[in-house]
């Protein structure tokens, strides 16, 4: 979680050189624990105060609503087809600071209701309704929501797991975001493994203080 925190004050001073506090967060390949990462960041923002709503835009196959013991519908799906409300379909408080809203059922033309007027609205409605808007999406590789929902973000991160990917692999992906005009202001390193000694593991550097005995 310390590393999180520490991603956070990252976070925060990238939310204010862009002048936006709409963040996307996209893995480089399926796996990568982008949903981790999203998840835990939009709870460590919630601790400093804000009021942050997490959105799981992932429409081929969200799930984060099981991190909150919720059913999967409704959902954003729902909310952009206009079956439901945004109140309807919002987890309210899932923890102190934290709101958050699911994928919905999984509906059969995301990528259109990612690009639709109706998603622009929803946007601008939460921007203006929360201090952070954190969107979780797919692995930019496999599908091209990534970067429909990143069009809307004034900072995108790209999460990538260690020791499971090529540098190819991870330039094509970064290299993708560019061209479609949504370029990542951030890399994640997720699963690295854990140093007991402080010695660099995997090129990172890890410290800790004694724990009180």
């Amino acid at each position: 979680m310390e590393c999180v925190r520490g991603l956070r004050t990252r976070l925060q001073r990238a939310m204010k050189e862009a002048g936006s506090h709409v963040v996307a967060v996209t893995g480089t390949s399926p796996g990568a624990g982008t949903s981790f990462v999203a998840l835990n960041l939009a709870w460590v923002l919630a601790e400093t105060g804000k009021r942050v709503l997490l959105v799981d835009a992932n429409l081929r196959g969200g799930w984060l609503h099981r991190c909150f013991r919720e059913a999967h519908l409704p959902g954003l799906h729902e909310v952009l087809r206009g079956t439901a409300t945004l109140e309807q379909a919002l987890l309210q408080e899932a923890a102190p600071g934290l709101s958050f809203l699911g994928a919905g059922a999984l509906p059969p033309d995301p990528a259109e209701l990612l690009a639709s007027a109706a998603f622009d609205t929803f946007v601008a409605r939460v921007a203006a309704e929360y201090d952070v808007v954190l969107f979780d999406t797919p692995c930019i590789l496999a599908v091209t929501d990534a970067a429909l929902v990143g069009r809307h973000a004034g900072v995108r991160l790209a999460v990538v797991r260690a020791a499971a990917q090529s540098l190819r692999e991870v330039a094509t992906a970064l290299h993708q975001l560019e061209q479609s005009g949504v370029p990542a202001q951030g890399v994640v390193l997720n699963g690295v493994p854990r140093s007991r000694t402080g010695r660099a593991v995997s090129g990172v550097y890890q410290y800790e203080y004694p724990s009180a005995s």
